[in-house]
Formats: C-alpha cells, structure tokens, sequence
C-alpha cells in the first residue's frame, strides 16, 4: 500500500519526484527477473547486519547494496534504480519509524529472504509500545512467500514469535539455535574484535574491526545468509573480515593520544545500554568517560528510559559521565540518586562538552560519545580529534 506520509519530512516541491521514483522503482524491479532482495529490519543492529550480508555473498555473487547513511524512503527506491541486469542479490534495510511505513516499503518490494535483528523499544513516540514495534516490524516476515526464507534470531523472544506469522521457511541463527553456525573465542581490544567460527564440521576465524560483543547477532546473521546461499564457512569469514564499518555506529578511534567509541549516528535504550557494557569490556584498565545525549523519540516513556541508563552507569566503573543537554540531565539525576562513584559533569551543547572532556583525559583515556542523530554529537568526535566541528544538516541546518 502506498503511504504519502513517508514524505512529511520532505519539502512540497521534492515530493513529486521522490512519488515517481518510487513508482519507477516498483516498475523497474519487474524487470529484474533473476535477482534475490534481501530485506532486513529490526530496531538496532540493522546497518551493520546489512554490511556484514554483502560482506559474505559477495564472495559468490554480484550484490548491490544502497548508501547506509539515506533514510529508506529514499535508499530503497534509489537502490533499486540503480540495480543492473548482472546484479544476482539486492540488500534492503527496511528501516521503519513510523506506523504504515512498513507497507509502503513492501508496496515497492516484497524479499525473497528477510532478516529480524532485535526488537527492543524505539520511536515510542509514534508507536507507543515495544508490542506496537513487533507490529510493524513482523509485516515483512508476514510479506515472504512460500518459497521464501526467514532468518530470524532465536536468541530474541519478540524475533522468535515471528516464526507463527510466515508460510516462508524459518532458518534461526544466534546462541540458541541448536543446528546453526556457532562462535567462540571471542576477544576485543580498542581496534576491533576476533572470534572463531563452526558449522557442519568446518571451521573457521574472523578478525573484524567491529567492537561489542552484542555486534556478533550481526555475524551470525549473515553467516546465516550465507549458508542458505551455498557458502563455505571460509568463504563467510574471509566476507565478515572484509566487512565495510557503518560510521558513526561503535567505531573504535585510538590515536596517540586518545581512544574513542564514536557511537553518535543514534541511541535508544538497548543500544545505549550495550554501548556501556563495551565500554567498560574495553576499557577495562583505563580511565572511562561516558558522554551520553539524549535518546529521542521515546515518547512518554523517555524519562523512564533515560533515568534507566542513569541506573546501570551508578553500577559500571565508568569515571566520568558527561551528559549533553537537557533531557540527558535525567541520566546524571538517576545515577547520582543510585549512588554512582565516578564524576558527573553537565553541559549543554557539544562545544562545552568538548572544552570539559579535554580538561579530563590522558593518553590512557577512552571515551564513549553516544547520542541519537539528531543532538549531533558526532561535533564531539571531531572536536576531540582537534577537527571541524561544523556540520550540514538537513533537518538542523548548519551547525557548529
């Protein structure tokens, strides 16, 4: 079903011509007789399972995969426009933040497989419930035909009730699923992370500049692409070591003098929580600092939220919590409120938190910065890397 309210955000005078991509994709993509679309969702983990699946097929295949950083009302359309005859797999992340946007997106294309990440409580503003999430997301495992595949993680309660909603052949993947791909060993440090891989008796070792031991759901998502696609598990280890890096998504940044987990593209809870957790694992002998901003679009349950992440820094070994802006101060008043040992510092844009961090930090230091895209905390990064601070958005306008 078509859904004109994917383009409220966009200017009047764009809004023709993102309709009639759009419809030209829809078009298009008949054409393409022979090519597999990949569709995957869920609510954190998207971008870095969808660089991680072509990562692995394209040891095999030819694959196309759109800009990681365009909203899928305009990546989705874009890609496909873009797809050539030769193209054998077609990687869609179905990003969705709105109700209905789900069906717009399988108005353009339905997948032959789709992949569910995690569901965890996001855009609660517009969805109000992590049960009204489940809801849209599940359309696209409800969308695969017969012959389809769902990939889905047995290690998520919310993923695993999926498997009622399709006609589609269920393949899990993750911890708890008994016949999947398995990983063990894993180790990380500030400049990624390595683990060993195991399946039908092969086995086999990734080292990926990936960190966040939550990061593996991701490999074993597409080491499960892999296997319904007739990979080697050689051919799945060498792909995921080649894996390109979602910026702005846990990078790991060590310089001379500093070390940084720029993580400021978004947040929510789950992703807020677990960007904590490889903080303290990495930086288990240093000096840790968390610059947290605000988690958005949470709705009524922001404050709960925010003041929940204030709870579990109060029992990390983080040394500093620096928090930026107004709404993140209920982080600050929950950790201090829940007996938090380290130093809290608050401030108000990202240019003071930049002057109060280097006022803190040793070459021994490592920084966690973590915010949802809009608070734009990536200026942070920048500024403690000593570069431009400004950016252009489209929605901000230009910021310093």
């Amino acid at each position: 079903m078509f859904n004109l309210n994917v383009y409220q955000e966009v200017k009047s005078w764009k809004k023709p011509i993102h309709l009639s991509k759009t419809l030209a994709a829809k078009s298009y993509l008949k054409l393409l007789k022979n090519i597999d679309v990949i569709g995957i969702t869920g609510s954190v983990g998207k971008t870095l399972t969808q660089n991680a699946i072509v990562a692995v097929l394209t040891q095999k295949y030819k694959v196309i995969t759109p800009d990681e950083n365009l909203d899928p009302t305009f990546r989705i359309p874009q890609t496909i426009l873009a797809t050539k005859p030769w193209h054998q797999k077609l990687v869609l992340e179905y990003g969705v933040e709105r109700k209905e946007e789900m069906n717009h997106y399988l108005f353009m294309v339905t997948p032959n497989i789709a992949v569910v990440t995690v569901i965890s409580p996001t855009h609660l503003k517009y969805f109000s419930s992590i049960e009204g999430v489940y809801k849209e997301k599940v359309k696209l495992v409800e969308a695969l035909p017969k012959s389809g595949k769902a990939v889905l993680n047995a290690d998520d309660p919310m993923v695993v009730k999926m498997s009622q909603h399709t006609k589609a052949q269920v393949f899990w993947y993750g911890k708890k699923a008994k016949n999947g791909v398995k990983i063990s060993h894993f180790t990380q440090n500030t400049k990624g992370s390595k683990f060993r891989m195991h399946y039908g008796g092969q086995k086999a070792s990734v080292s990926w500049k990936i960190i966040g031991e939550h990061q593996l759901t991701s490999a074993y998502a597409a080491a499960t692409v892999g296997v319904v696609n007739g990979l080697t598990l050689k051919q799945i280890a060498k792909g995921l070591s080649q894996i390109k890096t979602p910026v702005h998504r846990l990078n790991p940044i060590t310089t001379k003098n500093i070390s940084i987990i720029d993580d400021t593209y978004n947040s929510s809870p789950k992703a807020a929580a677990e960007a904590i957790d490889t903080l303290q694992n990495v930086g288990k002998r240093k000096p840790k600092i968390a610059v947290l901003g605000e988690m958005k679009d949470l709705g009524t349950k922001s404050e709960h939220f925010h003041a929940q992440i204030g709870i579990k820094i109060a029992k990390s070994k983080i040394n500093y919590l620096v928090t930026v802006g107004k709404v993140a101060e209920i982080i600050a008043t929950a950790a201090k409120k829940n007996g938090f040992g380290g130093k809290i510092i608050k401030v108000a844009t990202s240019q003071e938190a930049i002057k109060a961090i280097k006022k803190i930090i040793n070459p021994k230091t490592i920084v966690l910065v973590k915010g949802s895209r809009h608070a734009h905390l990536e200026r942070i990064v920048s500024g403690l890397l000593h570069k431009s601070t400004v950016v252009n958005c489209y929605h901000c306008g230009v910021l310093k």
